[in-house]
C-alpha cells in the first residue's frame, strides 16, 4: 500500500516538481495551497471524514494563514497529534525552527538546501525508519 503525502504548499511550480517525483517514487499526493485549505481538511480528519495522510509537508508562509498555525491546530486537536509533519520552506528563521521543533516535527527543511530526488529519499528513509 502507498503512503500518503499531503503537500501544503502556494508555489504552483513547487508543487508540480514534488508531485511529480513523490508519485514517481509511489507515493500518493494530495497538494493544498491554502492555509485554510488545509485546516478545513484537518477537520475533516479529526472528524473521521478524511483518513489521514502518512506525513504532511508544510510550507510556513502561505497566502492565507502562517503554517505553524497549521501546526499548532494538528498538535492540539485530539485525533491530529500524531500526524507526522515535515516543515519544508524557504525562510530561514531560527525562531521558527525552535518553535517548529517544539512542536514536534519530524525535520526541518529548507527548499533551497535540497533537490526533489533527495527530498524523496529523505521521506522514504524516514518512513523505512519508523
Amino acid at each position: 500500500m502507498s503512503k500518503k503525502i499531503l503537500l501544503i504548499e502556494d508555489d504552483t511550480c513547487i508543487i508540480d516538481i514534488y508531485e511529480t517525483v513523490l508519485k514517481k517514487a509511489g507515493f500518493k499526493v494530495e497538494a493544498l495551497k491554502y492555509g485554510h485549505e488545509a485546516q478545513k481538511r484537518l477537520e475533516k480528519i479529526k472528524k473521521g471524514g478524511e483518513e489521514k495522510p502518512d506525513l504532511i509537508l508544510l510550507d510556513l508562509v502561505l497566502p492565507d494563514i502562517n503554517g505553524i498555525e497549521i501546526l499548532k491546530q494538528a498538535r492540539t486537536e485530539r485525533g491530529l497529534e500524531d500526524i507526522p509533519f515535515f516543515i519544508l520552506t524557504n525562510y530561514t528563521d531560527s525562531d521558527l525552527e525552535k518553535i517548529s521543533r517544539k512542536l514536534k516535527v519530524e525535520k526541518y527543511i529548507l527548499k533551497t538546501d535540497i533537490i526533489p530526488s533527495q527530498l524523496v529519499k529523505t521521506i522514504k528513509e524516514w518512513f523505512k525508519n519508523r
